[in-house]
């Protein structure tokens, strides 16, 4: 089963994937967990510079870059689920389309360059929903410096707006699990544990 954790930023999609992968495994299932981008990979170094600020990309190189990073691991994460592992990933191209659709990357393009690469398809995905603003007020306690992404609510608004369009098409699958992420973390965690308990 791939099981795909998306949402804006500031939603807690790592916290929640690494507190879902501890407790599947105390239940006794194989599971890899994939963390996008992967910022030690060489397309993912690439891409934390352009998250720094230290690089200028366009919006088509960002996406191949995303893509090519997921793109890496495809044979893997397919050996994998061939094992019965539990795969889960902290977002996914998904996470792709909608942050580079939202700027200028043409949405029916990009669903077709996943279509072509054959990267595997999430059985269901968990979308922490958060808005703009309350985002941006999580990120400006958590830290000084935002990264790129982080910075206009604006911009963050569209992205919401694309996951929503992708909600409502059912795509890449229907299974989308929408849980309000404004909650405190164990909340929003005891939501997701109860929605995917009817997939496992």
């Amino acid at each position: 089963m791939l099981i795909v954790l998306e949402g804006i930023d500031a939603t807690g999609k790592t916290t929640i994937s690494k507190m879902l992968k501890e407790l599947m495994e105390s239940r006794g299932f194989s599971v890899a967990l994939y963390a996008y981008p992967n910022k030690t990979s060489i397309y993912g170094s690439i891409i934390k510079l352009f998250l720094d600020s230290k690089l200028s990309l366009t919006p088509e190189e960002q996406f191949f870059l995303y893509i090519l990073d997921m793109f890496r691991d495809r044979e893997d994460v397919l050996n994998k689920l061939s094992k019965g592992f539990i795969v889960i990933m902290d977002r996914y191209f998904t996470s792709t389309i909608a942050y580079q659709c939202a700027q200028s990357f043409n949405y029916d393009f990009a669903k077709k360059i996943i279509e072509y690469l054959k990267l595997p398809k999430p059985d269901v995905i968990i979308y922490l929903d958060l808005d703009p603003k309350i985002a941006i007020e999580r990120k400006l306690r958590q830290k000084e410096n935002l990264d790129i992404f982080e910075r206009e609510e604006i911009f963050l608004a569209k992205v919401r707006k694309l996951y929503f369009t992708m909600i409502e098409e059912g795509y890449p699958t229907r299974n989308w699990i929408k849980v309000t992420a404004s909650k405190n973390i164990g909340e929003v965690y005891n939501e997701v544990i109860e929605s995917l308990n009817h997939y496992l």
